[in-house]
């Protein structure tokens, strides 16, 4: 609770330091705000050549070792603070690295046995429920010193790739209407959007609101 706690902190301070107070209150306060659920089969994803990175950046699996040993280096504390919280639930994480540099990570929970196992808290209030041999996937952040050129779609599409390699047939995600870039890589991606929903999050706090149209 503590190391969660002081990642919280962490999170609110470089978030303010990136997207101002502004950023800052529309990320821990919303009201009706419109998410778009999304589907991915992981047998009809993009080549990974479709978005081609220089020679010195990769899409890799995160796990504790590279992250103990120091061989990995996370620009924002809270990024390496999230990284840790989330290898000890179970989850599974993937990063663009440049060198030994997190350019960005994406994370995502699947039907593994052992902690995490479990489906991830957002499957509930959007409406959706992944299976065994599917994963949902969250919380991607791309560093903005990086961001353009296709990272984030090299960094998603990348970590599909490993997910489909480690047997994951499905993938689930969400992506904010208003986040037009986020929208242009799901898109871009080929995902196929599901009913949107409305959110409500009161601080830490987050609930499905009402259920909105099914996506064209």
């Amino acid at each position: 609770m503590l190391q969660y706690c002081k990642m919280r902190l962490v999170q609110a301070r470089e978030l303010l330091l990136i997207a101002g107070w502004r950023g800052l209150m529309r990320d821990i306060f919303y009201l009706n705000r419109v998410a778009v659920p999304v589907e991915i089969a992981l047998d009809a994803l993009r080549p990974v050549t479709d978005f081609t990175r220089p020679a010195d950046e990769a899409v890799l699996e995160l796990n504790g070792e590279l992250l103990e040993a120091g061989r990995l280096v996370y620009r924002f504390q809270s990024r390496y603070l999230k990284a840790r919280t989330y290898l000890g639930k179970g989850y599974r994480g993937f990063a663009l690295v440049k060198g030994n540099t997190v350019v960005g990570d994406i994370w995502c929970a699947d039907s593994r046995p052992g902690p995490g196992a479990d489906n991830h808290p957002d499957e509930a209030w959007l409406g959706i429920q992944s299976r065994a041999g599917e994963a949902y996937t969250f919380d991607m952040f791309v560093d903005p010193a990086h961001r353009g050129g296709n990272v984030a779609a090299a960094l998603q599409n990348g970590s599909l790739h490993l997910l489909k390699k480690r047997g994951v047939t499905k993938a689930y995600g969400f992506f904010w209407a208003d986040n037009v870039p986020a929208l242009w890589v799901h898109r871009t991606l080929r995902w196929r959007e599901l009913k949107r929903v409305r959110a409500t999050r009161l601080l830490l706090t987050k609930k499905l609101h009402v259920t909105e149209h099914s996506a064209s």
